[in-house]
């Protein structure tokens, strides 16, 4: 089981210039930055008090994995828990990979603190700031379908948590600990 609140606390990436190339290119603090903006303002749309700053790494770690992504259900209507039953083989390594995103999840939000697209509000939530930090239409236009995919699914993430229930029930189902 993964403990968010440790793990969202301890720093380890590289410097920038020492990063791999693919690395740099696909965590740079502005991808992921703009899709912790697209999950906030998606989650923030149904529930204004903000987004849970822990459904961030899991949200990310399911949309980032191909694997995880290509399974999940076309429609939010869907019942996270009885999905996760389902598919629990593809908890398998979840943990890992939601601590292997953490340091570009933490980056990015310092980022996109700094660029003021997010803001911290009550507890542990985020909310959309004065900046905007969006994908837009020609981006999505020209990109790869996969960088789409993961936006849409991010996206998604975010609408099927907001109707999965409490927190701690929803980090629960994906046997991480606060």
């Amino acid at each position: 089981r993964t403990c968010l609140r440790k793990a969202l606390t301890m720093t380890n990436l590289d410097v920038w210039e020492q990063r791999p190339a693919e690395e740099a290119n696909l965590f740079n603090p502005a991808f992921v930055g703009s899709l912790i903006y697209e999950f906030t303002k998606v989650f923030q749309n149904g529930k204004p008090d903000g987004t849970p700053l822990t459904y961030l790494p899991i949200a990310f770690a399911v949309s980032l994995h191909g694997q995880t992504r290509n399974r999940l259900p076309a429609s939010s209507v869907t019942s996270l828990y009885e999905w996760v039953q389902d598919n629990e083989d593809l908890l398998i390594g979840l943990n890992e990979r939601i601590e292997g995103l953490l340091p570009y999840v933490r980056e990015a939000i310092r980022f996109s603190l700094g660029q003021g697209s997010i803001r911290f509000c009550a507890g542990h939530n985020l909310q959309l700031g004065e900046s905007r930090a969006h994908f837009s239409a020609q981006f999505i236009r020209e990109t790869t379908p996969e960088v789409t995919e993961i936006i849409s699914k991010s996206k998604f993430l975010a609408r099927w948590f907001l109707k999965s229930g409490s927190e701690s029930s929803i980090l629960a189902c994906w046997g991480v600990r606060p």
